[in-house]
């Protein structure tokens, strides 16, 4: 817990207000519901706080979802790495490196 906002702490309360509105809960709804200051409730969404791994679960719970779809987007795979790198190229760049995987998936058949 902290006054300090990190990328993390931001995205879990992005993905939390997420789920919060689409169930239409308040956040003093769920301020009472985790028996926490709506205000300390408003900096969890913002990211202003972060949240313990119980305080997750109970969020969560309320929201009848599980906490891979509030985290998952934080773990990053090689995959997600790549795709995110690919993104940024250029056209011209995609094509190199679509040649590129065309040459190393034909020496990998020999």
């Amino acid at each position: 817990m902290g006054d300090i906002m990190s990328d993390d702490n931001i995205y879990i309360g992005k993905k939390i207000k997420e789920y919060r509105e689409h169930k239409n809960l308040t956040q003093e709804d769920m301020a009472k519901e985790l028996d926490i200051a709506p205000n300390h409730y408003g900096r969890i969404e913002r990211g202003e706080n972060s949240c313990t791994t119980k305080k997750l679960i109970k969020i969560c719970n309320i929201l009848h979802t599980d906490a891979n779809s509030i985290i998952g987007g934080l773990i990053i795979t090689p995959e997600h790495e790549f795709e995110r790198e690919y993104d940024k190229l250029s056209i011209d760049d995609k094509k190199q490196v679509l040649e590129f995987m065309k040459f190393l998936n034909s020496r990998n058949k020999n």
